[in-house]
């Protein structure tokens, strides 16, 4: 049945994006209105609340001048309280109509202050007829004092909801800025999580096929571009390990198939070359021995691609045991010390001072080395060395022991160092001037990987190439000891 797609990672980033633009813009129009409402709020009490408390203090104030100059009229009988009185009354009239003019819903609160009023102005008879106050007066600073309490108590209303509402503000702001910071930063991180748990898969599986490995599938950990892109390579992995299954047995199939005519054509060639069917001369053998060579080379090409085959099948039985490092190093120098003279080239040994013993299978370990000097032979140039060193122990290799082998040839750039380890690989530069099939580092690998060591390569292009492999130690390291051969 085939898995439904789930929401693609574009529709993942327009949610995510939409979701935080929603608080964003919910908190942002909501403190808006909310400094628009505040805004009027402080406008109403500067434009209403206090131009009518200070209309009111004013007029109260006029309204104490008449009062006093009542008084002082009473008590006095001086003529100038009159105009005194003349003039607080028209500017308190003055003041009551530019208020009313601004407030006109105050109209019927101040009614009685605009209606016909009468002061009396005659002297007092008695200490207290001064002191009493007008009538009027009285009534009207009663009138107004009323609406001055009513204008504060509005004024505190208006303080207080506009303190409230400040305090809503910041908090909603407060949350609005932790909701988006929240959406966003963990929308991020989880989307980011998201991503690099599917891209981690994908890695591996790419990793893996670069390096040679087997190639194994992916898990699908989504339903969007990313894992499509993980089936993806799930098929082509599918594809490529059917293809490598089919070339594994193609080449095993050819292996058998031509080992027997091989083997019968070098036993023609030897019965031959030996006179058994009459003399040779110089010519015949010299084309015999040319046929005698490329024969021994196509079999070691089987040889290669058989032990390839095992490898890959796991059917390659490995037998550790402590053995010599020392020897296998001497014994590989032994063998290749003719292919060696042939190209003018000189082996040389850096060797510890004391034995050194590794837990390996020493057939295999020898075809490690045979393969890796054979290739340094092979690339370096004439009258050069080829040096094989042994290093054992602390601090560099604790418990463990490394060979490597060392030529001056052409050096492999570092973007194809990790493909020389790979079947059937060789590198650009040398494909046409030296011969091979790509599988001797592959093989070596192997070997090495399956004794639970690695491989090694330090190279630069032009100043030769140090192949190594590391195994377990079984022995104290020494001092090292130059041999030469």
């Amino acid at each position: 049945m085939k898995k439904r797609r789930g929401p693609s990672l574009a529709t993942k980033l327009l949610l995510w994006s939409c979701a935080l633009i929603v608080v964003f813009v919910t908190t942002t129009a909501y403190l808006l209105l909310q400094v628009r409402r505040d805004a009027e709020t402080a406008s109403r009490i500067v434009s209403v609340n206090h131009d009518l408390d200070s209309a009111i203090q004013r007029m109260l104030e006029r309204l104490k001048g008449v009062q006093d100059n009542i008084r002082r009229y009473r008590l006095m009988g001086n003529q100038e309280a009159v105009r005194f009185i003349i003039e607080d009354l028209t500017r308190f009239g003055e003041i009551l109509d530019a208020t009313l003019a601004r407030h006109p819903h105050y109209a019927a609160d101040w009614l009685p202050l605009r209606s016909e009023f009468e002061i009396t102005l005659t002297p007092a008879e008695a200490p207290g007829d001064t002191l009493a106050p007008d009538a009027t007066v009285r009534e009207w600073s009663d009138t107004l004092g009323h609406s001055l309490l009513e204008n504060q108590i509005d004024t505190e209303r208006a303080l207080i909801r506009l303190h409230l509402s400040g305090q809503r503000a910041a908090d909603i702001g407060l949350y609005g800025l932790i909701a988006s910071l929240a959406l966003g930063v963990g929308g991020s991180l989880t989307l980011a999580w998201h991503l690099n748990r599917s891209l981690s898969e994908v890695r591996r599986g790419l990793r893996g096929l670069g390096h040679g490995g087997e190639v194994r599938d992916v898990r699908v950990l989504s339903g969007d571009e990313l894992g499509e892109l993980a089936r993806a390579f799930n098929a082509m992995a599918a594809r490529l390990r059917r293809e490598e299954r089919m070339r594994a047995d193609f080449v095993a199939m050819l292996s058998h198939e031509i080992r027997t005519p091989l083997t019968s054509i070098r036993e023609a060639v030897d019965m031959v070359g030996a006179g058994t069917f009459g003399e040779v001369n110089e010519r015949q053998r010299r084309f015999l021995d040319i046929a005698e060579k490329e024969s021994v080379r196509l079999t070691e090409l089987l040889t290669r691609l058989m032990t390839v085959s095992r490898l890959e099948s796991g059917a390659m039985d490995l037998s550790h045991e402590p053995t010599d490092c020392a020897g296998l190093v001497a014994s590989a120098m032994e063998r290749l010390a003719p292919t060696a003279r042939a190209r003018d080239i000189t082996l040389a040994a850096d060797l510890p001072g004391a034995p050194v013993r590794c837990l390996c299978d020493p057939s295999h370990v020898q075809q490690v080395l045979l393969n890796l000097v054979g290739n340094a032979i092979k690339f370096g140039p004439p009258g050069t060395t080829v040096t094989i060193g042994l290093a054992a122990g602390p601090p560099a290799y604790p418990a463990e022991v490394a060979f490597r082998v060392t030529d001056a040839g052409p050096g492999i750039p570092e973007a194809e160092q990790e493909l020389v380890f790979l079947k059937y690989y060789r590198e650009p530069g040398v494909r046409d001037s030296v011969d091979g099939a790509g599988l001797g580092l592959a093989i070596a690998r192997r070997i090495v990987e399956a004794h639970g060591g690695r491989m090694t390569l330090e190279s630069e292009p032009g100043q030769g190439s140090t192949f190594g492999f590391i195994l377990p130690m079984d022995g104290p390291p020494a001092q090292s000891r130059k041999e030469s051969a």
